[in-house]
């Protein structure tokens, strides 16, 4: 028989989620790729880590994935901004996250971004260039959603143009 077990993988996936933020603020697998090669360019990595404590993650679609990612940025010392169509303020607040009205509330200015959204003619192409223009230069994105709710060319064009990791 097949049966919906909705959350049972919440925490393996917001620990995925976690370890793919750290490695793009570290640049964990470049410097892999580098050593491996022979190269030790240690001062080039050096520079580029911001780090996660102190900034700001929006989280886009607070399921169970979701909650359980806010729980892990928190531990990181991140500030945490949750939208979710079902997302109330008094429940954001129990969360320690700051409730948004929009998917925009929540990314402006963000230095990371989570999507945990079903793909629903709603969220089809949701984050979109407009969406991607109001993170922080040099951003991180994880998208752990359907395909379809982030737009790859979107996703390009920022990673191009605005250095969207």
């Amino acid at each position: 028989s097949v049966a919906n077990a909705a959350g049972a993988n919440a925490v393996a996936v917001a620990e995925l989620t976690l370890a793919h933020l750290l490695n793009l603020d570290r640049r964990l697998s470049d410097q892999v790729v580098s050593l491996r090669a022979g190269e030790w360019r240690r001062l080039e990595f050096a520079e580029g880590p911001r780090g996660l404590y102190g900034q700001t993650l929006a989280v886009l679609g607070f399921g169970s994935i979701g909650r359980e990612v806010a729980k892990r940025a928190l531990a990181f010392g991140m500030n945490v901004r949750a939208y979710d169509i079902a997302l109330t303020k008094e429940a954001a607040a129990a969360q320690g996250v700051t409730w948004c009205s929009s998917p925009l509330e929540a990314v402006d200015d963000a230095y990371a971004l989570t999507v945990h959204l079903p793909l629903t003619e709603a969220t089809r192409a949701l984050v979109n260039t407009d969406l991607l223009a109001h993170l922080q230069p040099g951003a991180l994105l994880v998208d752990v959603s359907r395909s379809g709710v982030v737009d790859q060319e979107a996703m390009l064009h920022a990673a191009t143009e605005r250095g969207l990791r």
